[in-house]
């Protein structure tokens, strides 16, 4: 699996998916989302979808700094909190999944369960090797 998805190619992946999913919690905050769609589709108004959104947009600007920080792109002293971030992330991928299988909303199951899926597993590829390892 090393020589078929390098540690570099499965940061940028990831940092593109997230990219995306942080542009798409932009237009969910400015209302262009149905707010049954997001959050398994249990928000009751669009206040709480306000909420859900900037706390997606958060935890996703916060995870991108830790695939940063683990991939030495933010200095060494980061290095290291990417180092043990990097499993929050994945953890944080994985419940997203399983959350998004349950969704009440059939659209959110089909389009995000997938793309949490192969977040999962690039960010798991990120956590493996150190920092751009040969190998």
């Amino acid at each position: 699996m090393r020589r078929i998805l390098t540690q570099r190619a499965a940061a940028s992946a990831l940092l593109l998916l997230m990219s995306l999913a942080l542009t798409f919690q932009l237009v969910v905050l400015m209302g262009f989302i149905p707010t049954e769609m997001v959050w398994g589709g249990r928000l009751a108004d669009e206040r709480e979808r306000a909420i859900g959104a900037g706390v997606s947009i958060g935890l996703l600007v916060l995870m991108g700094l830790i695939v940063l920080g683990r991939i030495e792109r933010l200095g060494k002293r980061m290095a290291v909190v990417g180092r043990w971030g990097i499993w929050v992330v994945v953890g944080v991928f994985a419940l997203n999944t399983v959350g998004n299988l349950f969704a009440m909303d059939p659209r959110e199951a089909l389009i995000f369960t997938p793309v949490t899926t192969i977040c999962t597993f690039l960010a798991l590829r990120v956590a493996l090797d150190d920092p751009f390892s040969p190998v």
